[in-house]
């Protein structure tokens, strides 16, 4: 085998060599699943069987669910020297094929079972390894280790190349910022093939140990039980999660519980306030990005986050608020968001703006406000501005007066195209059942506390809103309701 340059893959060598007994992976009751050595053994393995297919230098799409052997692949791979694309597990075929061409990944590691019509050149039964044909070369920045891909069922795939310091400097913010420690159990409920999970999960395994618990899947009885079992002491959320959780979870069965965390989507005040009720612990907030890890972080214990409000910036990250020019904004201004910090992802494919993406700064897609404290809260996407009538209108502004309602559990609101408006305001609205919500009712309320031009001209009223597994939710759907669905008069 040769030399491991992986600074991941030696960290944890390192630590299955000083306690080759600690536990690394626990099963959806607790068990051990695999200790240290265990799983190092079984890494080194993969590696040595792999390294006949595997070129050091090769880009691999991996694409594998967290209980689906994803750690020792990772470990495998990095050992080969391979760059790894991590590609989402529930990605269809055709789409898990279009992303390792984006970044020219000619071989492909997944389940047999996914990968059964492809040619497969080896497989243990439960893993296999496809080669396809030859793929056109696709320039990756200098100490490219790990590939972040979007699925692109909306468009063309994309990825963000880090660097293995890049995600080191991260995963070493998050853990000192939230005070995760290395043997704190954390809870492996979110995909570590999505940036998140790798840096609040597969990472933090490898470089300080923190052992994972597998829950059996994401429905909330699977993840009560596994937060009790297993003893975890750290949840990294989605806001879905968090309000399911709610509804089971009681202060005996998160005892364990130091730090919750939810990100990825907005968290309703609400929500955290019925986690707080039921558990006892706090729901803190984390923003982040995949072009930059960490971004800040809610270190406040209060039960009852305030709306758009996502904490401070993490340690060792810069966060400015900036005009269209890139000049900082002063206090209570609205502007862009900017981040500087180390862990600024080496570049994408396809390439950014380097006005957007360039070495250790990040402009992001976010519009906020940092008050006179440094808290930062966020107004909305500036992709996501809508222009009605040539007037500018905040999404998350109309959904967080939605979301106010009584009844209501969840808005999305977005722009459809009107020929006379240029834009006009549609929301879809899931409200509990029997809450007796009409759209009359709705939109009286919209206008006690929207401007006129911001208040929603088509409201459906669903159940729930579609959500993607990393809780985001699917505007692809959200079009489908407004433009297809009948518009709502009333819930019962």
């Amino acid at each position: 085998m040769n030399e491991i340059h992986c600074p991941l893959v030696r960290a944890f060598h390192r630590l299955a060599r000083r306690a080759p007994q600690a536990p690394a992976l626990l099963g959806p009751d607790g068990t051990v699943v695999a200790r240290r050595g265990e799983l190092a053994a079984a890494a080194a393995a993969l590696a040595g069987t792999l390294a006949e297919h595997i070129q050091p230098g090769a880009t691999v799409a991996l694409s594998l669910p967290n209980a689906g052997g994803l750690v020792p692949a990772f470990l495998a791979l990095r050992e080969l020297g391979a760059r790894v694309a991590l590609v989402d597990a529930a990605a269809p075929m055709h789409e898990l094929a279009r992303c390792a061409a984006t970044v020219g990944a000619q071989t492909i590691l997944a389940s047999q079972e996914r990968l059964a019509q492809l040619g497969v050149v080896w497989s243990d039964g439960l893993l296999a390894l496809a080669v396809g044909p030859p793929l056109e070369a696709v320039v990756l920045p200098p100490g490219t280790a790990v590939l972040k891909l979007t699925s692109g069922s909306t468009g063309q795939p994309r990825a963000v190349a880090v660097t293995a310091r890049q995600l080191v400097a991260d995963t070493v913010k998050i853990m000192h910022t939230m005070g995760v420690r290395p043997q704190d159990v954390t809870m492996a409920a979110i995909p570590m093939t999505h940036s998140y999970g790798l840096g609040s999960c597969l990472v933090p395994a490898l470089l300080a140990g923190t052992p994972l618990a597998l829950p059996s899947s994401a429905l909330p009885g699977a993840l009560a039980h596994t937060l009790a079992a297993a003893r975890v002491a750290h949840f990294p959320a989605v806001p879905a999660m968090i309000r399911a959780v709610a509804t089971l979870a009681t202060p005996e069965t998160t005892a364990s519980l130091r730090v919750c965390l939810a990100a990825g989507a907005p968290l309703l005040p609400a929500d955290a306030e019925a986690f707080h009720r039921a558990t006892g612990h706090p729901v803190h907030v984390f923003y982040g990005s995949s072009e930059c890890g960490g971004i800040t972080y809610d270190r406040r214990e209060e039960p009852r986050p305030s709306a758009g409000c996502v904490g401070t910036a993490m340690e060792g990250v810069v966060v400015e608020v900036v005009d269209e020019a890139g000049h900082p904004q002063p206090p209570g201004t609205e502007g862009r968001v900017l981040v500087r910090s180390r862990s600024v992802a080496a570049g994408t494919v396809p390439p950014s703006d380097p006005a957007i993406l360039s070495p250790g700064r990040f402009l992001t897609g976010d519009r906020g406000v940092l008050d006179e404290a440094g808290q930062l809260t966020l107004s909305g996407r500036v992709a996501d501005l809508l222009n009605v009538a040539g007037k500018k209108v905040h999404p998350d502004e109309v959904r967080r007066v939605l979301e106010a309602l009584p009844g209501v559990t969840a808005a999305a609101v977005l722009g459809l195209p009107d020929p006379h408006r240029g834009e006009l305001v549609a929301a879809v609205v899931a409200v509990e059942p029997g809450a007796g919500l009409t759209v009359r009712a709705v939109l009286s309320a919209c206008r006690q506390r929207l401007s006129p031009h911001k208040v929603p001209r088509r409201i459906v009223f669903v159940r729930e809103l579609p959500v993607s597994e990393r809780g985001k939710v699917r505007r692809d759907e959200l079009l489908r309701l407004l433009n297809h669905g009948s518009p709502s008069e009333a819930f019962p």
